[in-house]
């Protein structure tokens, strides 16, 4: 099995923690780099959060004023970082959590133990960097202290396409930054392309990560064999460049396009295109979203899983599970969507009021990156819940304290009723015997 075929199985976030240290290590290593970064005194400087080794690159060059940026939607580090709330009952985890934010039991346990084990896995990270940087400074602070310092955090996601979450003054949403404005017209070639199908195009791209020779032969069998009997409908493709099995597979269907690169916003914006397959990025599904175009989303790993739940409480988009694509099941997906006319009812609706937001992510990232510039840290917007410890936090010492206080009550309850009935009940029974003695 090739590379891309293991990523479309699984993904190993032990490896991943391994890379960044490694990543870590190697770039401390440059130290005549280093110290020209030093030497250039930067007013700000931002990091992505997929690992804290930016952070503390840029805590080493002296540079005060940090700007987080998560290329996602928030992840669980930028919440216990910043101190963000995420109620687990509602909020779902980012990585491999297939949940919306309507749990039931179940979901709402397993919702709880992802976050936990993400957190932990994220300490683990975090203090192997921080050993990493210490080696060079014995007083570094730890990576997570710098994050949580940092006087914003921009998040590649929306209000309106995404679930509703509590939020802090710091984190600002710049999802579909460039989107509208890089938009063009497409060339003569796709132009040609997208005047094919009855009834209109649909775009099938899993991304650059995972091309259409990752599904297995029979899989790719039983998606074209659908294609071709849906054949009102043009379908693009994209495939990778050596990808000579789809070539084969597609020979003598019609309605099909095989493309090893496309601009793929231009051609979300083309009013032909009906529906976009895809593997559920959240790049894609901006750029869907914000051209009101529905989607088909086959989740692969990360955060395709919630990104797609996204959608389907949005009624942009319907999931399909990657282990449930067929002939059968992705037929009837891509017909429900295309043929449901409330999901392009809801597409507009939702591209509409991301265009009408009062300011675009374009003014956001510029308007508050020169505000941080201008006033420096912004420590006011700091929130004191990132500093206190797990039992202050979730106040388990107060319910510890309610409850000694609620049980020494009712023992004391019980105690006053178990000692007036006994005293009664001795009372009454030497009455009785008096009583007694007295009629003898």
């Amino acid at each position: 099995m090739n590379d891309s075929a293991m990523r479309f199985r699984q993904s190993s976030k032990t490896e991943t923690v391994l890379k960044h240290r490694i990543t870590v290590t190697d770039i401390m290593k440059r130290r005549a780099e280093l110290e020209f970064l030093r030497a250039m005194n930067f007013d700000v400087a931002f990091s992505e959060q997929i690992d804290l080794c930016g952070a503390g690159v840029i805590h080493y060059l002296g540079i005060r004023n940090h700007i987080w940026i998560s290329t996602t939607p928030i992840v669980n580090a930028i919440s216990y970082n910043l101190g963000v709330p995420a109620p687990t009952s509602y909020v779902p985890t980012m990585e491999e959590n297939d949940n919306g934010d309507r749990m039931d039991f179940w979901q709402r346990l397993s919702n709880l133990y992802l976050y936990m084990a993400s957190i932990y896995i994220h300490r683990y990270a975090t203090d192997g960097t921080t050993d990493v940087f210490r080696k060079y400074d014995p007083d570094f602070p730890n990576v997570r202290e710098i994050a949580a310092n940092s006087s914003l955090c921009f998040v590649n996601s929306d209000e309106v396409l995404d679930f509703a979450r509590p939020l802090i003054s710091k984190i600002i949403y710049v999802g579909g930054l460039g989107v509208l404005k890089d938009t063009k017209p497409l060339d003569e070639k796709f132009t040609a392309i997208m005047s094919k199908g009855k009834k209109g195009v649909v775009l099938f791209s899993l991304g650059s990560i995972i091309p259409f020779e990752a599904l297995p032969v029979h899989v790719k069998r039983g998606v074209l064999q659908a294609i071709r009997e849906m054949d009102d409908y043009h379908f693009l493709i994209k495939i990778a460049n050596n990808d000579q099995t789809t070539a084969h597979l597609t020979a003598g269907i019609t309605n099909v396009d095989l493309i090893s690169w496309l601009p793929q916003p231009d051609i979300l914006a083309h009013p032909r295109l009906k529906l976009f397959v895809t593997h559920g990025g959240i790049n894609s599904l901006l750029e869907s979203a914000l051209h009101a175009v529905p989607t088909v989303i086959v989740p692969i790993f990360a955060d395709q899983f919630r990104n797609g739940r996204m959608a389907e409480r949005r009624h942009i988009g319907k999931v399909l599970p990657k282990l449930d694509i067929g002939y059968e099941k992705f037929k009837e997906t891509v017909q429900e969507v295309l043929s449901n006319p409330s999901y392009q009812k809801s597409a507009s609706r939702v591209s509409k009021m991301m265009r009408e937001k009062p300011f675009t992510p374009e003014e956001r990232l510029v308007k508050w990156t020169q505000f941080a510039i201008e006033h420096g840290v912004l420590e006011e917007l700091h929130v004191e819940g990132a500093r206190l410890s797990t039992i202050v936090y979730f106040n388990l010492d107060v319910f510890a304290f309610l409850f000694a206080v609620f049980s020494v009550v009712i023992y004391a309850v019980w105690w006053a009723w178990r000692t007036i009935r006994r005293r009664v009940f001795v009372d009454s029974k030497s009455n009785r015997q008096c009583k007694c003695k007295k009629n003898e």
